[in-house]
């Protein structure tokens, strides 16, 4: 047993407690004419990826002191199971060996020669053998430390634990969840739109992901939102590669490609439904929590084909009713300093909502707004709009979140919206800073 090598005595440590934190070729130059230490020392988390191949890394030893030119040697070994048990029960830590046959190392001897400041020891991690150890609630380390050098070494950074991880490889769609993808009735007919598929590290591999259809996927989004939208037609798309996308070396993410024919669309919101579903590399896997995406196609009519309506006090209805600050005309009289707040003394929680009748039915639409003057208080955080041709059966057509403004007197406009035809818009605020209401300095629509 290697007797003592974690500890040099407190005469050394008190010496050494002025020592800088920074990789200081010079430090200690008062102390010691040559110290030795490792540039990263005490505990490194290191990450090892199931590829089928071992991990490197590099362990590095610093020269420094006040004769830097000095030759000297260290030996780097692995703790013995006693030196590790002493320093656990030192400093609290309950650190347990990992098996010699997870790893392997260079050498353990460092010479180093009159012209050097720094020697690298390189550890070589065999992951497919550090996979298979039982879970256990001390926590595996390669405990490396210094030892044997006719030098002074470093008390404080004498020892290096690595701590590996194993990890499997996930692919995974960058874009997850519900993804609008604007297409307008003006320009190509044919749209080619990109969704990208990641491999969270440097790809040294040739290997294909298959992406399919799923239509469950828009069935139970569908139920869950409130919404109605249509799957896209067969007729109105075609997949690169019927889904299989090839990932080469160097690449860390590839193109799934959908190319749009527009040409059989009628306006409104409709969604391809992908699901990622497996992966050729042997070790590699799907990461279950981002392999769908519901990748939408709102196909809508150019702006220039929509027209503001002439909003009029006997077209708006209101919830609660009525409102104690403000009025509907203040909405939409054109002036900034006036507005309409939505009944916030009253029992109504949010949401509250505003619904504008038209005079025809249409099925897309422009929303803006102000916000309030001199107070944020009830500017919209969320709020999701609602269709309806009766004003009694309403049908969700989308909620907005994203890039709403958020101080005073800033002023809203959406992309052109579609849903089904409606003759009645209702918006629904979901959620403002004072939770309990609402304001708008101004409203306009412009509808098809």
């Amino acid at each position: 047993m290697r007797k003592n090598r974690l500890f040099i005595g407190l005469a050394a440590i008190l010496l050494l407690t002025q020592a800088s934190c920074e990789d200081n070729k010079g430090e200690f130059l008062e102390d010691f004419s040559t110290i030795l230490y490792f540039k990263n020392s005490g505990e490194v988390p290191l990450t090892l990826y199931k590829t089928g191949e071992n991990t490197n890394y590099t362990i590095t030893v610093n020269k420094a002191g006040s004769d830097l030119s000095a030759t000297t040697d260290v030996s780097v070994g692995v703790m013995d199971q006693a030196s590790l048990a002493v320093y656990n029960a030192e400093y609290g830590t309950t650190y347990k060996e990992i098996p010699s046959n997870c790893y392997t190392f260079q050498s353990d001897k460092l010479q180093f020669a009159s012209n050097e400041t720094y020697k690298k020891l390189n550890v070589s991690l065999i992951t497919t053998e550090i996979d298979k150890l039982e879970a256990s609630e001390s926590t595996y380390v390669i405990p490396f430390e210094m030892y044997g050098s006719p030098d002074s070494i470093n008390a404080r950074k004498n020892v290096v634990f690595i701590m590996p991880k194993v990890v499997v490889p996930k692919v995974y769609f960058a874009k997850t969840g519900y993804q609008m993808n604007t297409v307008s009735d003006e320009g190509a007919a044919q749209i080619s739109l990109d969704l990208p598929l990641v491999l969270p590290l440097e790809n040294k591999w040739s290997f294909n992901c298959t992406v399919g259809i799923d239509e469950t996927l828009l069935d139970a989004y569908n139920k869950e939102n409130e919404v109605d939208y249509a799957l896209l037609p067969s007729a109105a798309y075609t997949i690169n590669k019927d889904g299989v996308v090839a990932f080469e070396p160097g690449g860390a993410s590839s193109e799934l490609t959908i190319n749009i024919n527009r040409s059989g669309l009628i306006y409104g919101n409709y969604v391809l439904p992908l699901q990622l579903n497996n992966c050729s590399h042997p070790t590699f896997v799907v990461d279950g929590t981002k392999n769908t995406c519901l990748f939408g196609v709102s196909y809508v009519p150019d702006e220039s084909k929509l027209n503001q309506v002439t909003l009029k006090e006997s077209m708006i209805g209101i919830f609660p009713d009525p409102t104690n600050e403000g009025s509907i005309a203040e909405m939409i009289d054109g002036k900034a300093d006036t507005y309409y707040h939505s009944n916030w003394s009253g029992t109504h929680p949010l949401p509250h909502h505003i619904d504008v009748k038209l005079s025809k039915e249409s099925t897309a639409f422009i929303l803006e707004y102000q916000t309030r003057h001199n107070n944020n208080n009830g500017t919209p955080q969320r709020m999701s709009i609602y269709g309806s041709m009766d004003g009694v059966i309403f049908k969700k057509i989308t909620t907005l979140s994203e890039n709403l403004p958020a101080a005073v007197g800033q002023k809203y406009k959406s992309p052109v919206l579609v849903g089904k035809p409606f003759k009645v818009l209702r918006i629904s605020v979901e959620k403002t800073p004072n939770g309990n209401s609402f304001a708008f300095a101004e409203l306009k629509l412009s509808v098809n």
